[in-house]
């Protein structure tokens, strides 16, 4: 690659972001005309068609999507060493940020961060849009959000993370369910009755399966007998019927006397799932979205505590 041609890579970023001539373009203050250039110079420069013609705009290559992370980062760390991104005034800043999570941390660690942020950035703006799939690195690399706060697992090693907390999901019936009488809840008593699980778009099996906890084995021998599109929806349908859920314990002690619950000691579920945010790379040296993520730090270790 020359040193001319450097000056492209901002052209390819905006394309895979914008997935649109037209828009990136726009968003890069320059004709049409000198995108579409750009784009016949960088197919040269990588020997590879970068980007195909769809109706509504363009769909990138395989190649294109494993090159974009790292160019990406590179223009915002560029980006970043510029004056006016130099600092981050959290009163000053009027941004809106969008973070993708389980229902679960509405009830949990969401509530401290708007506390936070009400407090530290009262001009700045927050939408919780639910999550829905497990592709999140196509979520994060083109920052349909800033940050996804689910259970940490091992499957999005692209992708940067940071443990918050953690939780224990504990087995729950209703307080007078017929046949679960005692405290404790064995494998086959466990399997022996029909379940409550939080749905997902992209997963038959419920919310757990497919992170490789230690006892999904078990999980996926369940008999489903509803799909809940929230956690808060569990609580009332195993208050109405004989059914059991999995549900994190800080919650179920929120909410076990008021919807009549019990939990059920399971040995095999004793081990504790670790509740983390993600985000792309490319977003990593950005003084707002460092700012962010150190909020959502200080909220989880206020709810750590208020739950002591």
């Amino acid at each position: 690659m020359k040193h001319s041609d450097y000056s492209l890579i901002p052209t390819f970023v905006a394309i895979m972001e914008e997935r649109n001539y037209t828009k990136a373009a726009l968003r890069l203050g320059v004709s049409q005309s000198a995108v579409s250039q750009a784009v016949v110079r960088l197919r040269e420069v990588f020997s590879d068609a970068l980007f195909v013609r769809e109706s509504h705009g363009v769909a990138p290559t395989a190649f294109a999507q494993d090159i974009y992370p790292t160019l990406a980062s590179a223009v915002e760390n560029i980006a970043y060493m510029l004056p006016e991104h130099s600092r981050f005034e959290p009163l000053e800043c009027n941004k809106r940020f969008v973070i993708s999570s389980l229902s679960v941390f509405g009830f949990t660690l969401l509530p401290e961060l708007a506390a936070l942020m009400s407090e530290k950035a009262p001009n700045s703006t927050m939408r919780i849009e639910p999550l829905y799939t497990m592709d999140l690195t196509n979520l994060l690399r083109t920052q349909q959000c800033d940050l996804v706060i689910e259970a940490h697992t091992n499957l999005h090693p692209h992708l940067r993370s940071q443990i918050l907390m953690s939780d224990k999901l504990t087995v729950i019936c209703r307080k007078d369910h017929p046949r679960l009488k005692g405290d404790t809840i064995g494998v086959q008593a466990y399997l022996a009755e029909k379940h409550v699980t939080l749905s997902q778009v992209d997963q038959q099996g419920g919310y757990l399966t497919g992170r490789g906890i230690k006892d999904e084995g078990i999980l996926g021998q369940r008999d489903v007998a509803w799909q809940a599109s929230s956690v808060m929806e569990i609580l009332p349908v195993i208050q109405r019927c004989d059914y059991v859920a999995l549900m994190p314990q800080i919650l179920l002690e929120q909410y076990r006397d008021l919807y009549s619950l019990k939990a059920l000691d399971a040995e095999f579920m004793k081990d504790p799932i670790d509740v983390a945010m993600y985000w792309h790379s490319s977003r990593t040296n950005d003084p707002s979205h460092k700012w962010l993520r150190e909020q959502c730090v200080l909220a989880a270790k206020r709810f750590s505590l208020s739950t002591q």
